[in-house]
């Protein structure tokens, strides 16, 4: 369930296409673009708030500093979308409204809680609501694997406090997962 297999992967069309869609924007918008181009799309405090610039608040989800901020995300997409997409509790529209909403209310509170100058992107906040999920799912399912479901979340909520990563993103992303996670899982199987 929280470990990788092909027949997750296989099976998590969605999850694939956002890799491919985070790799695809990366390589264009990093390596032949100018700069400006990739400024248009990044969360920039200031723009939101004085132009009005709201889709600034979603298409960072799609952007990447670098090679590692971008593989470690790809790798966390992976492991943590495939578990939720491929969960026959889950429909594909669940698991694409967890990542947007997870991802939106991130940047949202980043919006509010950093500083007006502040520029950010990636798609950690999203990621952190499908960790949030994924935590629900051993929770209701499976607590055998709960000490290993605890260390990747610790691990990433510690990685979340190094210099220069937008930990408000993590923290509601993960909160908007959690909430996902309970609504969509652990309280429908506690109706039944």
């Amino acid at each position: 369930m929280i470990f990788l297999d092909i027949e997750n992967i296989k099976d998590a069309k969605f999850t694939l296409s956002l890799v491919f869609l985070n790799v695809m924007i990366f390589l264009i918008f990093n390596w032949t673009l100018p700069i400006d181009f990739l400024l248009f799309f990044v969360q920039i405090n200031r723009s939101i708030i004085n132009n009005f610039e709201i889709w600034r608040l979603i298409t960072p989800i799609f952007f990447h500093a670098n090679e590692l901020h971008l593989f470690s995300n790809t790798i966390a997409l992976l492991l943590f979308g495939a578990t939720v997409e491929t969960n026959p509790k889950f429909s594909k529209l669940n698991f694409l409204l967890i990542y947007f909403i997870s991802g939106f209310i991130g940047n949202l509170f980043s919006l509010f809680l950093l500083p007006f100058d502040t520029i950010s992107l990636g798609a950690s906040g999203a990621i952190f609501g499908l960790i949030g999920v994924a935590l629900i799912i051993v929770i209701t399912d499976n607590r055998a694997l709960l000490p290993f479901a605890l260390l990747y979340i610790v691990y990433f909520i510690i990685a979340s406090f190094m210099p220069g990563i937008n930990i408000w993103a993590h923290i509601f992303g993960l909160v908007v997962g959690l909430l996902f996670g309970y609504l969509f899982y652990s309280r429908k199987n506690s109706i039944r």
